[in-house]
Formats: structure tokens, C-alpha cells, sequence
């Protein structure tokens, strides 16, 4: 139960409390959660003394530290970033949602809920994603792509990084296509053509690909080697016979994706670094996989 649990308990943490004529929602609500408390763990308060000047609450024997409790805020402002963290008023609402839900943790673990397999299994599950990340942070600590690995990738694949303004034809046959090709060879407009011949959904633009990156493999293959004002020979694709024409070719500077790309080679050199780790792992640490009950034997009997 996260902070929008609100739904449940009655508490809105995002918005700001309503005044009334007496006494603010935030009081109300703390004030009511605190009596909750005092009722629930009135026996027990005697014993543990007063609250230490660390604490921001106390329910049974679970305690809310002011270092706890700052790490919450933090964690709130992170998932909503218009959350006023310094109003006390919403402080105190976020303190009663925590006290409602460790109520609602102390009765589930004093029951048999937590004794449930699908809990059990849940909780583990959450258990390993979190050492799993964990350790992947540990791995990946300074593992950082430089703007020199960016330049050298951008350098080493400068046909990736090209602005495209391209335009095609399709026809049912071979023989139209390459007759479109000999007027277009012969000074005939394209985009005319395109609209007058195509039979693509494009030949009202003029035959225009709106993003050419995200157009079939076999036309990008046609597209690749020509220059501004080039057409392509007459190729077959999936809905008929094609012809492309390059309106425009014009490069990306590195500037404009200096940023994206350190940022996605950072994300591969850390992959990276994580197989290499698992591969050492692997080879220290016996493996061993039933083959036969994955049905991936070679040795299976009759």
C-alpha cells in the first residue's frame, strides 16, 4: 500500500488540507490516527517511556525516525514533484497514512496472512529484485560513456544519423515501374508521378514516407546508398513494385545527439558490465540445467 492509498484510509497526501471554521483535515486526521494509536498501544506506552527526540511516531514496538521519515518525503517528492514537502500540515497527513498502514501491517503479521504461500513467494520475489538492483548499482558505479565514445560511435555510423526527406511509387507490376523509372530518369517529376501512378496511401503526399527510419527494411536498403535528388532502381516489396526518391539527404550535427547518444551508450556499457560479471560469476559457481525436463534433451528416451 503506497502513498495513494489514500483511497483506502481516507487521506489525500497531494492536496492541500481544507481549513474549517476549528480545525484543519491534517489535525483531524492525525488527531484521529493518534487516538487510534493511543487506544491500540496504551498498554504498551508505559513500558517503552516517552518517544526519543528522533522518533516522529511510534505504533507498538515500530518506530517512524526522523531519518526514516525525511527518506519518505524524499521518496513522495520523487514520484510527485509539485509534493510540498515543507508544509507541516501535509507532513502530518503523510505521518497518519504511515501510522494507518503499519496498523494495518501489524494486524496482517499477527495473523495468518503472512504465513500465506503467494505472500511468502511475493515478499521473496520483491527481496531479490531489490539485491538484484542493488548489486547492479554496485557494478555499474562510474561505469559512465564519454562524449568521446559518442563522437567515435557517430563517426563510425554517420549514415545512421541523416535527415531523410524521401518519396516512393508502387505499382502492381515490374514492367509500370520501370517505365515510371525511365520518365522520372528523363527530367519527370516524382512527386507527380506519385500521385498520379502510386497505388500506396502515400500518393497523395506526393508519394512522401512521413518518417523513412520506420519505412520497410527493403526501402530503407534502396534509400541508403543515394545522394539528394537520387532514385533508386525498381525493387520488389511487400505491396507491389517500388521506386524511392531522395528529395533530401541532410546530416544530423553530432550537437543534437551528443546528449541521447552518451546517455545510450552509458546504458549498453552498463549492460555490458553486468554480463561480464554474471559470466565470472558463472564460471565459478556450478550450473546446472534439466535439459530432458525442458524437452531440450538430445538423449530422449522413447
Amino acid at each position: 500500500m503506497g502513498i495513494l492509498a489514500g483511497g483506502l484510509t481516507g487521506c489525500d497526501l497531494f492536496s492541500p488540507a481544507k481549513k474549517t471554521e476549528k480545525t484543519s483535515s491534517a489535525e483531524v486526521t492525525t488527531n484521529t490516527a493518534a487516538n487510534t494509536v493511543s487506544e491500540t498501544a496504551n498498554e504498551n506506552a508505559s513500558d517503552q517511556g516517552p518517544l526519543p527526540p528522533d522518533v516522529v511516531a511510534r505504533v507498538g514496538s515500530w518506530t517512524l525516525t526522523t531519518d526514516d521519515f525525511n527518506q519518505k518525503l524524499k521518496l513522495f517528492k520523487q514520484v510527485q514533484p509539485n509534493f510540498n514537502d515543507k508544509d507541516p500540515k501535509v507532513e502530518a497527513s503523510v505521518v497518519d497514512e504511515l501510522i494507518r498502514q503499519q496498523l494495518l501491517v501489524q494486524d496482517a503479521q499477527n495473523s495468518d496472512i503472512g504465513d500465506q504461500k503467494d505472500i511468502k513467494a511475493a515478499v521473496e520475489d520483491f527481496r531479490r529484485s531489490l539485491l538484484m538492483q542493488a548489486l547492479a548499482n554496485r557494478i555499474t558505479k562510474g561505469v559512465v560513456a564519454t562524449e568521446a565514445d559518442a563522437l567515435k560511435y557517430y563517426d563510425e555510423n554517420k549514415n545512421i544519423f541523416v535527415k531523410w526527406k524521401v518519396r516512393q511509387i508502387v505499382v502492381a507490376d515490374e514492367t509500370t515501374a520501370k517505365n515510371l523509372l525511365v520518365q522520372v530518369l528523363q527530367g519527370g517529376d516524382f512527386a507527380a508521378l506519385a500521385k498520379e501512378q502510386s497505388i500506396d496511401k502515400t500518393a497523395k503526399q506526393g508519394g512522401l514516407i512521413a518518417d523513412p527510419n520506420k519505412a520497410p527494411v527493403e526501402v530503407q536498403k534502396a534509400i541508403a546508398p543515394l545522394d539528394s535528388g537520387g532514385t533508386s532502381a525498381v525493387f520488389k516489396g511487400k505491396e507491389g513494385y517500388y521506386l524511392v526518391h531522395v528529395d533530401e539527404k541532410n546530416p544530423v550535427p553530432f550537437t543534437e545527439v551528443k546528449a541521447e547518444l552518451v546517455s545510450a551508450l552509458t546504458v549498453r556499457k552498463q549492460q555490458n558490465a553486468i554480463l561480464e560479471y554474471i559470466n565470472k560469476l558463472a564460471q565459478k559457481t556450478k550450473v546446472e540445467i534439466n535439459k530432458e525436463l525442458l524437452g531440450l534433451s538430445d538423449n530422449k528416451q522413447p
